[in-house]
């Protein structure tokens, strides 16, 4: 999206599991208690860079880059798929192409 607050609210909205703190995404039994969990997350509790701001994805796929990930999958949370094959995959996975494969 090309408005954070907006792009924060879909991935909000759709993806709250990503707000969750610690182990809890990993130890709750159901999706009813996924629910329960993430009707405490709020759009701001959201860590993963969203919107417009290349620079802030790169920098944040740098730090796993620096830290030793040898694997990282990204995902477009909402409507605008085109967008992101279109804009963001090219020019934020252009920063890594020795390791793309």
């Amino acid at each position: 999206m090309r408005d954070e607050d907006e792009a924060r609210k879909t991935a909000h909205r759709l993806w709250p599991n990503e707000g969750l703190p610690g182990e809890l995404a990993q130890v709750l039994p159901t999706p009813s208690h996924f629910e329960q969990a993430c009707s405490l997350v709020k759009p701001d509790d959201l860590s993963s860079p969203v919107g417009p701001d290349l620079d802030r994805h790169i920098a944040s796929i740098r730090e796993y880059e620096e830290a030793g990930v040898d694997e990282l999958f990204v995902q477009q949370i909402g409507p605008e798929q085109a967008l992101f094959f279109e804009e963001w995959a090219p020019a934020v996975l252009s920063q890594f192409a020795a390791h793309v494969g």
